[in-house]
This record gives C-alpha cells, sequence and structure tokens, in this order.
C-alpha cells in the first residue's frame, strides 16, 4: 500500500435510509460551502456502487483527516457502517487524536466504542442554528494532540520523593483524626 496524501477534510460515515441522504445532503450543503470549506467523502456520494472495504478502509486511514460518525437507531444493525466505525477507532486507538466526530441524527445509543465521546446533537432543534458551525469548529487545528494529565517535565519526582499513598490511607482513616472529626 502506497501512502495516499490526505485529500478530504472528512469521511462521513452513516446508513444507507432515504433520511440518512437526505442529512448528508444538508451537511454537504453546509460544511462544504465558502463559509466552512470543508471537503467530505460521502460514499454514497463519492464511492463506488458496490462496497469495497479495501478501498474505503483505506482511506479513513491515509486519506481523511477526520471521521465524522452519523447515528440513528439502525446504525448498529448496518454492518457496512459498524465495519468503517472500526477502522475508525482503529486509527487513534486511545482517542488522543480526536479523529471521530459523532453526530447524533435521531434519539438512539451510541456504539459502545465511541459511546463515551462527546456527540454533536442535531435532534435538539433549539441549537440548529449553532449545529453546523460547532460541527466545522471540529476541524480547527489543535496545537498538540491531547495528552494525559501530567507534571511539567522539569517539576517531575521520582517515585522515591513522592509520599506513598497506603501512608495517607493510613494516617487518614485511623480512629483518632475520626473521632476529632466528629467533636467538631
Amino acid at each position: 500500500m502506497g501512502s495516499v496524501t490526505r485529500q478530504y477534510d472528512a469521511y462521513v460515515i452513516a446508513d444507507d435510509t432515504e433520511e440518512d441522504r437526505l442529512f448528508l445532503q444538508e451537511m454537504a450543503d453546509n460544511l462544504e460551502s465558502s463559509e466552512h470549506n470543508l471537503r467530505l467523502h460521502i460514499r454514497s456520494r463519492d464511492g463506488d456502487i458496490e462496497m469495497d472495504y479495501q478501498k474505503e478502509s483505506e482511506i479513513i486511514m491515509n486519506g481523511c483527516e477526520k471521521v465524522i460518525v452519523v447515528l440513528t437507531k439502525k446504525f448498529t444493525k448496518n454492518e457496512i457502517a459498524m465495519y468503517l466505525l472500526k477502522v475508525a477507532v482503529s486509527r487513534s486507538p486511545g482517542f488522543q487524536m480526536r479523529h471521530i466526530i459523532p453526530i447524533h441524527r435521531e434519539e438512539c445509543i451510541a456504539p459502545s466504542c465511541i459511546r463515551f465521546l462527546t456527540a454533536n446533537d442535531y435532534t435538539k432543534s433549539d441549537l440548529r442554528p449553532w449545529f453546523w458551525p460547532r460541527v466545522a469548529m471540529c476541524f480547527r487545528k489543535q496545537a498538540r494532540p491531547f495528552t494525559s494529565i501530567s507534571t511539567p517535565r522539569k517539576v517531575k519526582k521520582n517515585l522515591a520523593d513522592v509520599v506513598c499513598l497506603p501512608d495517607i490511607i493510613m494516617d487518614s482513616f485511623s480512629s483518632v483524626k475520626e473521632n476529632k472529626w466528629r467533636t467538631i
């Protein structure tokens, strides 16, 4: 496999229903407009009629910056959509790069592999004026990928310099302190 340059800003994973096609058209009209200037890969529009798993996986892994997942009640029953979602999840297993952007098109439960991600909620009609600009904000360049919370390099201490956790637990739960607390 040769390296493919990034051709799209986002790969869109959605079910193949008529409602989803209408939603994808609205998405393309808004996000690909001159206001946001994004380039989306929508399989029903840009892909082949017959599903080529290898080609679609290659586009997700090497041809797109992010992956937009349009969630509906029937999404988890669609084998192709679930396969593509798993490919997208495998791209960043710890979700440190924030590649996946979930969108709830209707009230539903997200697949377990992305359930903990904050989703953009299209079901709330009062938020729709800000919906597409909010989705477009997900494409802003980040200074650095999300990293776990840690102390700065200059301040790091050796483990021996740090108070042991069992000492803290033993001191904090002693009966003497518990009695003092009750008398206050």
